[in-house]
């Protein structure tokens, strides 16, 4: 029976391992509009300038949903707005209600890391670097938890003089190349974990408990 138990016991254990450590994922930190990187619907280069942080990603968010997919333009203040290839059916409409606006980025040598279980999980992530000569990169993040990771530095690709509507990334500091100024998440879909495993482990005990004193009557 104590055989029977402990087989019990190393199961409930091992599930509610694999259970957490399932939760992390990664997206790609491309941000190529050329290329269509994965979970990227598209830049903007240089990202607008007034307005909140919430409202101003949201509003650039907004103005990527609504183009046709791979289409590129210069707006009359020379904004570079590109569009990657990633469909936007079924995308809601970005919102500022809800975000999660960060700031304060400083130099270093390693990548940006947003880890998910301390906000919880939204639909788009919105990064910005610099503001009047860096560029910003929207990222559908839908399903995503976890931890996710983005280039620390970043500069606007030009061909012939001209953008591409490529951000091209580092970690390290280096010349043409911007620091994160900051990044939004936009239109949460969960609440942070807020203790589930915790729960969940409780639960799996109380059942142990019970088949335990099932097995030994």
């Amino acid at each position: 029976m104590k055989n029977i138990t402990k087989w019990l016991a190393a199961s409930v254990v091992f599930g509610l391992l694999s259970f957490a450590t399932e939760r992390a994922d990664a997206i790609p930190s491309e941000m190529s509009y050329t290329n269509n990187s994965p979970n990227l619907v598209g830049t903007v280069v240089p990202g607008l300038q007034s307005g909140g942080q919430l409202n101003r990603d949201a509003a650039m968010t907004n103005d990527l949903l609504g183009m046709s997919l791979g289409y590129h333009f210069t707006d009359n203040l020379n904004r570079v707005y590109s569009r990657t290839n990633m469909s936007g059916a079924g995308l809601p409409q970005a919102t500022a209600t809800g975000g999660v606006a960060v700031t304060g980025i400083v130099d270093g040598g390693a990548p940006i890391s947003i880890d998910l279980s301390q906000y919880g999980t939204f639909q788009y992530l919105v990064a910005r670097y610099d503001g009047p000569n860096g560029g910003v990169a929207v990222f559908n993040i839908a399903g995503l938890t976890g931890t996710i990771e983005l280039y620390r530095y970043a500069k606007p690709e030009k061909v012939n003089g001209q953008f591409t509507g490529n951000l091209l990334g580092s970690n390290n500091a280096q010349q043409g190349y911007f620091l994160m100024s900051g990044w939004s998440l936009l239109n949460p879909t969960s609440v942070p974990d807020g203790g589930t495993t915790v729960m969940l482990l409780g639960a799996a005990l109380g059942a142990l408990g019970i088949a335990r004193r099932y097995i030994m009557r």
